[in-house]
């Protein structure tokens, strides 16, 4: 994509923007998202960036853009399974198109819970549930971002490295390479939106607020508002990834414009 084009503005250019984006991350064409059923491929084994950045070892990746399916419902879907798992998880993927895994009263999802937990008992440390790993992607163009106007505005702030002391905000700012915006209280932060770019096209914002008692007040919304923002000022399209059942989580991504772009599945095993 030319400079030029990185301006996304409306939801088709969004849209082409992301299956570029995912054609690449997965390793294959971005006709491949939109062709109805599974294009299974092999993991990477080697650089791959969540074992470098998370220390951990991808063993499914699955992404399902929700739009556009076919006229008989029919959806796309990318898989990247790990070489001891490929066998098992294609055999139950072919009783299972995309539209069925993320529908189906969530049995697809529990059978390849039990399948990759059962196959790698690794992959279910630290997940209860097939909820703990089916995530949400959004995003959101300047023609249908409806950014925060409130009181929160105010306290925004920008991370500075250069005058940053606080271990926590230093933990931040090694985590986001794309910059943090914050809110404080007594010193403290209570409230974060960070910006982790994917590539020169592609940025994720990640958000948290730790004041239990201001969430459902907007404080969410304020810094991911700020955030994006950013992500435009840089000439990228952002993108906002949530647990598929995080309620909360959706209504800050709604209320900013965001739209779902696609279901996504992600089990892997410490490196250590």
């Amino acid at each position: 994509m030319a400079h030029k084009d990185r301006v996304v503005m409306d939801d088709a250019q969004a849209l082409t923007t992301l299956r570029v984006h995912y054609g690449m991350l997965f390793g294959c064409s971005s006709t491949d998202l939109c062709r109805p059923g599974w294009s299974v491929l092999t993991a990477r084994a080697e650089c791959d960036p969540v074992a470098l950045l998370f220390g951990r070892r991808s063993l499914l990746s699955i992404l399902s853009p929700i739009a556009p399916a076919d006229l008989t419902g029919r959806r796309a879907g990318l898989v990247a399974v790990a070489p001891e798992l490929r066998a098992p998880v294609a055999a139950l993927l072919r009783e299972l198109p995309p539209e069925r895994l993320f529908a189906d009263g969530g049995n697809g999802l529990r059978a390849l819970h039990t399948l990759v937990t059962s196959a790698s008992p690794r992959a279910g440390l630290g997940v209860a549930s097939p909820d703990d790993c089916h995530t949400h992607i959004r995003f959101v163009s300047r023609a249908s971002f409806a950014p925060y106007i409130g009181q929160w505005q105010e306290w925004i702030e920008p991370l500075d490295e250069g005058n940053e002391l606080e271990p926590v905000a230093l933990g931040l700012l090694a985590r986001y390479s794309g910059g943090v915006y914050v809110v404080r209280d007594e010193g403290g932060i209570i409230s974060h939106a960070g910006i982790r770019p994917h590539s020169p096209h592609v940025a994720e914002i990640g958000v948290r607020t730790d004041a239990e008692a201001l969430r459902g007040h907007g404080l969410a919304r304020a810094v991911v508002s700020r955030a994006t923002k950013a992500v435009f000022a840089a000439e990228r399209l952002p993108i906002y990834r949530h647990g598929a059942a995080d309620i909360p989580a959706a209504r800050v991504a709604e209320a900013l414009g965001y739209r779902v772009y696609a279901d996504a599945v992600e089990y892997g095993v410490p490196t250590l």
